[in-house]
């Protein structure tokens, strides 16, 4: 983790040069270290081949003592063909998602998710990991600021990994006919592409790809782990489609226990096409988009102090993320009736576990 922290003060000229001479495997795996719960490591590309040897490709860490962990290397079908398949199994394990990273300059939830991967034993069930959704968009930064005191990547992939310029508008799959088209920028969102084509452009493929995994190993939990700008009505909240609500509800209340933070719902609906947790959802995945606030956002001012920031420490943040898994993955376990329960062990206790570790002065 210190290495990885530290990587993040250097220039963003070295941060960009370094990112550019490796795929996304190798990009991630730079940054974190898996920990003795990580029973497996496959790329993303297992599930969709066309990634294999893309900035896209990026590492998906398996956590648990079960070995079914259901990795297929069939020929690409259809979604609606593989959830049949998984809605027809008998599978007991509770298994649980979690996916980070998806916008690269919402660090806070890849953070949390590196917290797991190192620190994380989990038993009874599975737990499978993606720190960094779009490690492609981590390569980059809109910024225009020559030398920023943080860096992370942005919102979108990197154009210069895609297949092809941007189109003059984008509209989501399956978006309803009523509404408005999206800036053609947003084909490069991935965040806004799912369930995903295996014939699209890159951030399509890796939205495939995720829900894929996501169906293949019959996961019944699924969290997307992001930030909002303190101007935005999302930051701070869990958005879920209106089936899940009530158990985004009983989270909210062990969380701000915890956390002593006000966390609030938000209820999804049909703009929301294209988003993780109600394309998802829609497969019978109990899926959930978590919001910190990133103080940086909209802009990505990189004169704002990440780190030690008034409103938003990030220590705070990345806490907040690792609190909402865990209550979370609890409070749809006990919606689900008669599953094996998944028990993680290592999340942290307090802030000041999360901010030794953040500094790299953990004690081992």
């Amino acid at each position: 983790m210190r290495k990885f922290f530290l990587a993040w003060l250097v220039l963003l000229g070295l941060f960009v040069s370094q990112a550019q001479t490796e795929d996304g495997v190798a990009f991630v795996m730079s940054e974190v270290k898996a920990g003795e719960g990580v029973e497996k490591v496959l790329s993303l590309s297992a599930f969709l081949s066309s990634l294999e040897g893309t900035a896209f490709d990026t590492p998906v860490f398996f956590l648990g003592d079960s070995p079914a962990l259901h990795v297929k290397n069939a020929p690409e079908r259809s979604i609606s063909e593989e959830t049949t398949e998984k809605q027809d199994s008998s599978s007991t394990d509770y298994t649980v998602a979690i996916v980070a990273g998806a916008h690269a300059n919402e660090i806070a939830g890849s953070l949390a998710a590196y917290w797991i991967i190192e620190h994380c034993r989990v038993s009874g069930g599975k737990l499978i990991v993606v720190p960094r959704a779009n490690a492609s968009a981590a390569t980059w930064s809109t910024s225009k600021v020559a030398a920023p005191i943080l860096h992370y990547g942005a919102r979108l992939s990197n154009p210069a990994h895609e297949k092809g310029p941007d189109p003059g508008f984008f509209i989501p799959f399956d978006a309803s006919e009523s509404l408005p088209s999206l800036s053609g920028q947003e084909v490069r969102n991935l965040n806004r592409q799912y369930p995903g084509d295996p014939t699209g452009n890159y951030t399509s493929q890796i939205a495939y790809a995720i829900t894929r995994l996501l169906v293949q190993n019959h996961v019944r939990t699924a969290l997307d782990l992001h930030e909002a700008s303190p101007g935005s009505s999302l930051a701070w909240s869990i958005i879920t489609r209106p089936e899940y609500l009530d158990v985004a509800a009983l989270a909210v209340l062990q969380i701000e226990e915890e956390t002593e933070k006000s966390f609030h719902l938000e209820s999804s609906r049909d703009e929301f096409a294209g988003y993780s947790h109600w394309e998802w959802g829609k497969l019978g995945i109990r899926a959930f988009l978590v919001e910190t606030l990133n103080p940086a956002q909209p802009s990505d001012d990189p004169t704002i102090d990440q780190i030690f920031n008034d409103k938003a420490p990030l220590v705070e943040r990345v806490f907040i993320h690792l609190c909402t898994v865990k209550a979370l993955v609890a409070s749809a376990y006990e919606e689900l009736g008669d599953l094996v329960a998944l028990n993680i062990e290592g999340l942290p206790s307090s802030k000041e576990e999360v901010q030794k570790w953040l500094l790299g002065i953990e004690e081992n």
